[in-house]
């Protein structure tokens, strides 16, 4: 394969990451060495606080490979990668993150594969996660096979945002008009032909992630709200269980009344089951209400971004 024939959009999306934005330019030019003038590199600045954006815009005044979007605020990862996927114009386009735990020395053996076999995306499939806590793997690991079993399409597990894809499979991506969105279901929600690679994804380079546990648990309920109704479902098993439960047991006591005579009590075991009872139904109260909630904020049909500024575009 002539490695300068395909022309490479990189999207990387960056918050608050002055320190590694240079670092990081650096490792894709010599990543993508071979590529020459015919690559493109897309930084979407979701709205840092720092110099993050100063910074990149002394990159592009340097190479016009590079181009630059400002959102107007932080609208979050998924939002800066759309972002990023309507102003690319490669043949083929990855997804990179400023971090470098997705090496990118490997997007071109991706590229290789996907023109040899005649894939449309090669995904990243991550063998080992070096320089993550065991609560961090474990938590991703349940992640996974919980979504396996709830979604109603194949998410493959250890799989992120770091992929390969041609241009027809970006464009089919730009037809999604929903504002809350779950990235990895929506790669594997558009189809066409998928490969895995496996690789070792590496320690951050520098710094800390963005990602709190509070904000993996939010974006875990986006991507099982987006992609099941299996937990609605479930609240309807459920309730017609406890209705079932508390009808023949209505019966027992009634039967044991008329039959033994014995009279009704339990106080204490009545208030436990109303609290019990109880706290079922908000719990089941708060799954609609997720997705009631999504409903609401898809029927302001709101833009997924805002662009305040650019570079090189």
């Amino acid at each position: 394969m002539n490695l300068k024939t395909p022309f490479l959009s990189v999207i990387t999306p960056v918050f608050n990451e002055q320190d590694n934005v240079a670092h990081c330019y650096k490792s894709y030019c010599e990543a993508f060495a071979t590529c020459g003038e015919d690559i493109e590199f897309i930084f979407v600045d979701d709205g840092s606080k720092d110099d993050t954006y100063n910074s990149l815009l002394q990159l592009a005044q340097r190479d016009t490979r590079v181009k630059c979007i400002k959102l107007a605020r932080n609208f979050g990862k998924e939002a800066a990668m759309t972002a990023g996927f309507d102003v690319c114009k490669g043949r083929f386009v990855t997804t990179l993150d400023v971090d470098l735990q997705d090496p990118p020395e490997l997007v071109l053996q991706m590229i290789e594969l996907a023109e040899k076999e005649n894939w449309d995306v090669v995904y990243g499939v991550r063998q080992e996660r070096q320089g993550e806590t065991i609560w961090k793997k474990t938590s991703a690991f349940l992640f996974y096979k919980i979504m396996g079993k709830m979604s109603e399409i194949h998410i493959p597990s250890n799989t992120g945002d770091f992929r390969i894809m041609r241009a027809p499979v970006v464009e089919a991506l730009r037809q999604f008009s929903e504002t809350q969105r779950f990235m990895k279901g929506l790669f594997s929600w558009v189809g066409f032909r998928q490969t895995a690679f496996y690789y070792v994804r590496k320690p951050r380079y520098s710094g800390k992630s963005k990602y709190n546990y509070f904000r993996l648990w939010n974006f875990a309920m986006d991507g099982i709200t987006s992609f099941s109704n299996i937990p609605l479902r479930f609240a309807t098993y459920v309730g017609f269980l406890f209705a079932l439960v508390a009808f023949f047991l209505a019966l027992f006591y009634i039967s044991k009344y008329f039959i033994f005579g014995d009279q009704i009590q339990g106080f204490l075991t009545l208030i436990v089951s109303i609290l019990f009872i109880g706290g079922i139904q908000m719990m089941f109260l708060g799954i609609i209400g997720e997705y009631l909630g999504r409903i609401y904020i898809e029927a302001k049909h709101r833009p997924v971004y805002i662009v305040q500024e650019r570079k090189n575009l």
